[in-house]
């Protein structure tokens, strides 16, 4: 059978694979689901593969500065780096000391040191650290809040960016976003109703408006998206879909991991009943496969850590 690339299709892969339909698993599919969520959190946290470093750009608005902390969308679990608000990462006019650097002393890549423009260059980056510094901030992703401890009143205003480096979580399911949508094919903006956008979706996502599949640009405010392209026709009060990575449900670890989960709640339903002798003298033994659907579950976590992790890096913050 070809890989699974739905629940649907991975839920029946980690039954077959415990046996179905050739032995029957006494499992409920709420609890097959659940034990499939489980295993898609840990995979989240643990594995290089279940998550995205990117680099998220949020826009000011007047409620961001008032209550003094912006939205992160449900798919952020870990927000690493806030980037300076100053123009210390780039050279935008000919007064700018890099620029002059290179254009009197770089002007020839032949007869010039380097080290000399690479120690200057340190030099402006610590000057920029003790004068500018990088913006402190605090996340934490169950509250969906990315407070930044600066002075609102003067560091941000209405209109300007945040850059935000962080990781998100690889969503293997397709989701229906909240709310409705309208939007023309003669404007690239959509407005919506009982909608939270940036709790969903991030920007340069592909979403799937009332079949037509467009990019988002920016996402101006949970009510209001802006389109790469506008719409190929006009959408009145319409759904709005955003597709999955299908190739989730095909990754080696998850697809052992959840099986063995699953299997663990096959051993807890069973051993309600341990020692109940059935018709034909088979006995039921659900604390048997408890402990090895135990042992299974602590050797792919084990090797998860030691092979499949990043760097501690993005639990920081």
């Amino acid at each position: 059978m070809a890989k699974p690339t739905t629940r649907a299709e991975f839920k029946n892969y980690c039954l077959r694979r415990l046996g179905f339909p050739v032995i029957e698993i006494n499992v409920d599919d709420d609890q097959v689901d659940d034990r499939i969520d489980d295993a898609l959190a840990f995979f989240h946290d643990y594995h290089y593969d279940g998550t995205e470093k990117l680099f998220m750009k949020h826009r000011i608005t007047a409620e961001d500065i008032e209550r003094r902390w912006i939205y992160c969308p449900d798919a952020v679990i870990s927000v690493t780096r806030v980037l300076p608000f100053d123009d210390s990462n780039s050279s935008i006019n000919m007064f700018d000391l890099r620029y002059q650097l290179r254009l009197h002393d770089l002007y020839d890549f032949t007869s010039v040191s380097y080290v000399s423009y690479e120690i200057t260059m340190q030099h402006i980056q610590t000057l920029s650290i003790l004068f500018s510094g990088t913006p402190q901030f605090r996340f934490n992703r169950l509250q969906n809040k990315l407070f930044l401890d600066i002075d609102w009143s003067r560091d941000r205003e209405v209109g300007e960016y945040v850059i935000v480096e962080c990781y998100r979580a690889m969503q293997p399911d397709t989701i229906t976003l909240t709310g409705t949508l309208t939007g023309t094919n003669t404007s690239n903006t959509i407005t919506g109703t009982n909608t939270i956008f940036d709790q969903e979706i991030l920007e340069n996502d592909f979403i799937l408006i009332s079949g037509q599949e467009k990019q988002i640009r920016h996402i101006n405010s949970p009510t209001e998206l802006v389109l790469v392209s506008p719409l190929s026709s006009n959408v009145t009060n319409g759904t709005a879909t955003k597709y999955g990575v299908s190739d989730v449900w095909n990754d080696r670890f998850l697809k052992k991991y959840a099986t063995a989960k699953i299997k663990y709640q096959w051993g807890s339903n069973l051993s309600k009943f341990a020692g109940i002798q059935m018709p034909g003298g088979v006995t039921l033994d659900g604390p048997r496969i408890m402990q090895e659907a135990e042992a299974e579950i602590n050797k792919i976590e084990e090797e998860m850590y030691t092979m499949g992790s990043l760097p501690s890096e993005i639990f920081v913050g």
